[in-house]
């Protein structure tokens, strides 16, 4: 106020407090500066060089304390929350757009953050506090809460040949993993085991890692190579009759599970863990 009116007198009046007041409270700012704001003429004062930047400064300064107090009370109040998610890309392909579309229904005053990282890297930035959730198809370590939400079958896929179920041939998954390129690390929990099943069980064999699933199925149904992939993610293009699923009957198939990753128990992650148990289950 004293630099847009450059009279202490007018600022004492307008803020209800004596002229002396106003004095000392800039004298003790300039003091903790270590510099002069104003230049005093007469009865005016004049900001000095370094008084012109400090203005500007302080008015930042006054700017953001106003922001922040008004995002605090809009928190309080239950408004602008946000939740800050990393998820797997086998779940953002998968289970992520039905999950967001529910959620964002629910809990419009939620702004959500989402971030697709591999599921190796999730449970450490919950930990760090980088997220406040991560949904992950690996459990997560001590430090962090871990919560599996879902476990489904895994199964070997192809291409569609084109026939129908009734007039076309019998393909043997043996002679089809023995035959074809067979695409691995498309998950990261289940692939060692089942590598090591298919080395023992297999007369020759011809591995490709494609570390992303969708990645794994597109090369699939483009008649690169065969996989084992979640019932989720290969469940339209079945249906569709753009793959086949074979059954394996001389191997034990692994699960693929889903975990629910979070660190602090606070009301806007209670109650997102919260939906995601009650989403999946309905």
């Amino acid at each position: 106020m004293a630099a847009e009116h450059e009279n202490y007198r007018i600022v004492s009046e307008k803020l209800f407090i004596t002229q002396p007041a106003v004095s000392s409270q800039i004298r003790q700012l300039e003091k903790e500066i270590g510099g002069k704001l104003f230049n005093k003429r007469g009865r005016h004062i004049k900001l000095t060089e370094l008084g012109r930047l400090f203005h500007k400064e302080a008015k930042d300064i006054v700017a953001q304390s106003e922001r922040s107090l008004s995002q605090i009370s809009k928190f309080q109040q239950g408004f602008n929350k946000t939740l800050r998610i990393a998820i797997s890309p086998l779940l953002a392909d998968t289970i992520l757009p039905s999950i967001l579309r529910e959620y964002t229904n629910q809990y419009p005053h939620v702004e959500l953050s989402i971030q697709v990282l591999e599921s190796k890297e999730i449970a450490s930035l919950v930990e760090e506090g980088s997220v406040d959730v991560g949904l992950s198809c690996l459990p997560g370590d001590p430090n962090v809460k871990c919560l599996k939400f879902h476990e489904e079958s895994v199964g070997l896929v192809c291409n569609h040949d084109g026939y129908d179920a009734e007039s076309g041939p019998i393909v043997d998954a043996k002679d089809l993993l023995e035959n074809n390129i067979i695409l691995t690390d498309n998950h990261p929990s289940y692939w060692n085991v089942l590598k090591e099943q298919l080395k023992a069980t297999l007369s020759s064999y011809q591995f490709m890692s494609v570390t992303h699933s969708y990645i794994a199925k597109r090369f699939i149904l483009e008649g690169i190579g065969v996989s084992f992939l979640p019932k989720s993610i290969i469940n339209r293009e079945i249906v569709e009759g753009r793959l086949m699923e074979i059954p394996v009957s001389f191997m034990e198939l692994p699960k693929a599970n889903m975990y629910i990753i979070y660190k602090y128990e606070h009301e806007i992650e209670t109650e997102f863990v919260k939906f995601i148990s009650n989403f999946h289950l309905s």
